[in-house]
């Protein structure tokens, strides 16, 4: 007969351990949705639950990550957007799945067709999947989000500033509106190099504005996403929707009811303020329709903030690159480079009934775990012949476990060997072979590129400014950290060779730029109901 200590042992410590195993197999065994926003051009200390001096800006966000598990240490794929969004949307680092650099209006390819996205698989599993926001990976119809497993689009195809818009938008230097009649010359009407036509906003393969309206759009984007979810309820099928804002990339546009909505009064804290509300009334319509129990909801960002935009860009939070500040006076330590500020991202994910309220973990991960982890939660395999970057870290989010990567491999995602991996994260330590030479702080001052042998060594666990590189004198330990990092680079690189790898094709013509109407002046239309 169980003694009565044991039966208060087995109730209080066995019991829950086994309800929670069999809620988290039911779950995995319904198929949850899957609500994934990817922020643009955040910084890790634009969450105040990350950042006290933001507290105030994204309380909705601060509350949501309350409710599940929040990642101190995740990183994006890739430090500029192309690249980052790839990365994510396959589990593959750029050397494998070819995309290394952005692609802009102008571009012929986009994420190579012979590489397998998210979507593809979850469509192919009983998914019904949506995105809604910006693309970024090819804007022809074979590279078009509806060709790549995606149901339903709405949103821009690369990046917002790359061109013209009529309404009021903050940018540094601050770029002039489209042209409104024929005679005006691109050079006279607009100083931006990269506006070859307006911005167009999609839906499905049409474009339904040309330029899009910026001030109504995060608008636009709740109402699209909560008629997704609310078609979502009527139906049989588990959904993925992909939330790709164009909140906080510049140009800044907001509505106007966010003007000086924070303590911060800056433009930068308004439109992150409208983020919040944005992402605030899409979980609100997941709970209004019933389905916030039966949803994942993860939230992370592309790259970290673009510094050379001044005050129109995000918080690094304590990841300021100190060193080559120190030393040179400037040179972007954040969007495009591989310091810590480049790739480190504010993150977490909900799944009620499941994780743990109010979690915090320290494990190193990244947007390429979400490939493998969100089929591993639908029951899916792995799309063979491939290998993966990304690990499936579910365990972490169920709390069967608690450690992620032991190495973590950040590729240069700036004009220098795009896609070569010169930095990575061994432990606690992150090694640099290359820094600088990428793009300039806020007012343009530079940092040369520098090649380092042996590499420059930081203890990111007692300097996350990465201040003073390690020496042997305060590491006793470097050359070994040196040596086994080295190997752990050099194993990747002959992995990549043996690999199935993708090239993207990265030529450019005008006849693909994106055009509503060509009898229009600037492509201009407006087909929106």
């Amino acid at each position: 007969m169980r003694s009565f200590v044991t039966s208060l042992v087995y109730l209080l410590l066995v019991v829950p351990c086994v309800l929670a195993t069999q809620k988290f197999q039911k779950v995995k065994a319904a198929k949850p949705n899957f609500l994934l926003f990817f922020i643009d051009d955040i910084g890790w200390g634009d969450l105040g639950a990350n950042w006290e001096p933001n507290i105030d800006v994204t309380p909705n966000l601060n509350e949501l990550s309350k409710s599940g598990i929040r990642f101190t240490d995740f990183h994006a794929g890739a430090s500029v957007c192309g690249p980052s969004r790839a990365a994510l949307l396959t589990g593959r680092l750029g050397l494998r799945n070819g995309v290394i650099r952005n692609f802009n209006p102008r571009s012929v390819g986009g994420l190579p067709l012979n590489e397998t996205t998210l979507p593809e698989v979850l469509k192919g599993n009983g998914y019904n999947t949506g995105m809604i926001g910006k693309w970024h990976l090819g804007i022809t119809k074979d590279f078009h989000p509806c060709s790549r497993g995606f149901n339903y689009y709405y949103g821009l195809p690369y990046s917002n500033d790359m061109g013209c818009v009529d309404c009021d938008a903050y940018n540094h230097p601050q770029c002039k509106k489209c042209p409104q009649q024929s005679g005006v010359t691109n050079d006279q009407a607009i100083k931006c190099p990269s506006y070859d036509t307006a911005l167009p906003l999609y839906e499905n393969y049409d474009i339904i504005e040309q330029p899009a309206n910026l001030v109504d759009l995060g608008d636009r984007y709740v109402e699209k996403a909560t008629s997704f979810i609310q078609q979502a309820k009527n139906k049989t099928q588990s959904f993925f929707l992909y939330v790709a804002t164009a909140h906080t990339h510049v140009p800044l546009a907001y509505a106007e009811r966010f003007q000086n909505s924070t303590s911060h009064d800056t433009r930068y804290s308004d439109t992150l303020h409208e983020l919040d509300d944005m992402i605030g009334r899409i979980m609100t319509s997941l709970k209004d329709n019933g389905m916030y129990d039966n949803t994942i909801t993860w939230f992370t960002g592309d790259n970290g903030p673009w510094s050379v935009k001044c005050q129109y860009g995000g918080s690094p939070g304590p990841f300021l690159g100190t060193w080559q500040y120190n030393k040179f006076g400037g040179g972007s330590t954040a969007k495009a480079t591989t310091w810590e500020a480049g790739h480190r991202e504010p993150t977490f994910v909900v799944w009620p009934g499941v994780i743990k309220p109010n979690t915090t973990t320290n494990a190193l991960t990244s947007a390429l775990d979400i490939f493998p982890t969100l089929l591993s939660i639908a029951g899916v395999g792995l799309p063979p012949y491939k290998e993966y970057d990304g690990k499936d870290i579910s365990g972490i989010l169920t709390g069967e476990y608690k450690d992620g990567h032991k190495v973590l491999f950040h590729p240069n995602s700036g004009s220098i060997e795009p896609g070569k991996v010169e930095a990575l994260r061994y432990g606690p330590y992150k090694l640099y072979w290359s820094t600088g030479g990428i793009q300039p702080s806020c007012h343009y001052k530079f940092a040369p590129l520098l090649f380092h042998d042996p590499p420059l060594v930081f203890d990111l666990s007692k300097d996350p400014a990465e201040s003073v590189p390690l020496t042997t004198e305060s590491n006793p330990n470097l050359n070994k950290i040196i040596s086994e990092a080295t190997k752990l680079r050099e194993d990747l690189l002959d992995n990549i060779k043996k690999d199935n790898t993708s090239i993207a094709d990265y030529s450019k013509s005008s006849s693909v730029i994106p055009c509503c109407d060509p009898t229009q002046y600037y492509c201009r239309c407006n087909h929106i109901n």
